[in-house]
């Protein structure tokens, strides 16, 4: 931008015209007012990133002093890397390990069985599977509901049909639905495994209502779910 200005004010100075004096002070105005509205720019910017970053470490701290729950283990999972991804076999057994254990209180219910086309399933796999659901649809032209074999674009059913009558069937606890699990838990699928395989008998103090398990990843270690994976028992 300077070297500009010069060029410029040189080639009106050579030429020698009247009005090198106004030009100059109308580009100078400009760089001015340029330079101080980047600045307040720059700095409401900066103001604004901050306050974002502590209230983000704010939220981290209040979350990692929550409670006493322990700090899962990281695993080494195959697809943990920049150039790794989802072992297909692996992604299979974990939805028949869902549809067999899981599936009787916790939902998918962001998740289609069109998402299991070339992931889990072929898609004439995937169509089977939704067969073997029946949705309820309508109205028909007579206004009625009905039911019907599920397709490819339905989503998998709940296993209840509100969160009243999913609680009263656990003792009062919600089943969270299952579909951003990893996403929506601290830890992630390090959080998953060591919640499913951490069940232990609850040590001294630690008083569970009826109905209540003990395992030190939950926040404030009392769960409701039972355990559901056994090293004697295969799934699959």
């Amino acid at each position: 931008m300077a070297a500009t200005v010069g060029r410029i004010c040189g080639a009106r100075l050579l030429k020698n015209y009247g009005t090198v004096g106004p030009q100059v002070c109308q580009l100078s105005t400009n760089a001015q007012g340029w330079t101080k509205n980047r600045k307040m720019w720059l700095s409401t910017l900066g103001v604004v990133g901050g306050g974002v970053g502590a209230l983000l470490f704010a939220l981290e701290q209040s979350v990692k002093a929550s409670g006493s729950e322990a700090h899962p283990p990281h695993q080494p999972w195959s697809h943990d890397g920049w150039y790794k991804s989802f072992d297909h076999a692996s992604v299979r057994r974990g939805y028949e390990v869902y549809k067999q254990v899981c599936k009787a209180c916790h939902s998918l219910q962001y998740i289609a069985f069109r998402n299991l086309v070339n992931v889990t399933h072929t898609e004439e796999e995937a169509k089977a599977e939704a067969a073997e659901v029946m949705i309820k649809d309508g109205p028909d032209e007579e206004g009625n509901y009905f039911e019907r074999p599920g397709k490819l674009s339905d989503y998998l059913p709940s296993p209840y049909p509100n969160e009243n009558a999913a609680r009263a069937a656990n003792n009062g606890a919600y089943p969270p639905d299952l579909s951003l699990i990893c996403s929506g838990r601290k830890g992630g699928e390090d959080y998953i495994f060591a919640l499913l395989t951490g069940y232990m008998d609850a040590p001294a103090g630690v008083i569970l209502r009826e109905g209540q398990n003990y395992n030190p990843y939950f926040p404030g270690g009392a769960i409701s779910m039972a355990q559901v994976l056994f090293d004697e028992v295969s799934w699959l």
